[in-house]
């Protein structure tokens, strides 16, 4: 193999300071990328928790909609859904509309209070 005084060369040479200093050139790369990794993972995990949970509000969506579609498949379902909606009367059925009368906004004194001093005693 290699004489005491090659393995001498060998070691001055890897224990010098500019190799030192060239082989840190690789180590700071490999860590700039490991780093650089790491934000894309945490980019990823913080995604992957946005949709999960849109994936969990849109299964719920769907499940409201499959139940509207199994109650709107029958006769029954549509007529419901109809009246619930637009107010509608069956046939055979009467509609009874209520109207209220309008009540007036101001009373006989607030008018009073309103006209002035001349009007009270000449006016009306």
């Amino acid at each position: 193999m290699f004489g005491f005084h090659e393995k001498r060369k060998i070691k001055r040479v890897l224990f010098s300071r500019p190799f030192l200093v060239f082989m840190c050139i690789p180590v700071f790369l490999m860590l700039y990328a490991a780093y650089s990794a790491y934000g894309v993972m945490q980019g990823a995990v913080e995604k992957r928790e946005g949709l999960s949970a849109s994936l969990g509000e849109l299964e719920e969506r769907a499940s409201t909609l499959e139940s509207d579609i199994e109650r709107l498949d029958d006769p029954r379902g549509i007529e419901t859904e109809l009246r619930s909606r637009y107010e509608i009367a069956g046939e055979g059925e009467e509609v009874f509309v209520f109207v209220e009368e309008e009540i007036p906004t101001t009373s006989k004194i607030e008018e009073e209070e309103d006209k002035g001093i001349l009007e009270r005693f000449f006016g009306e």
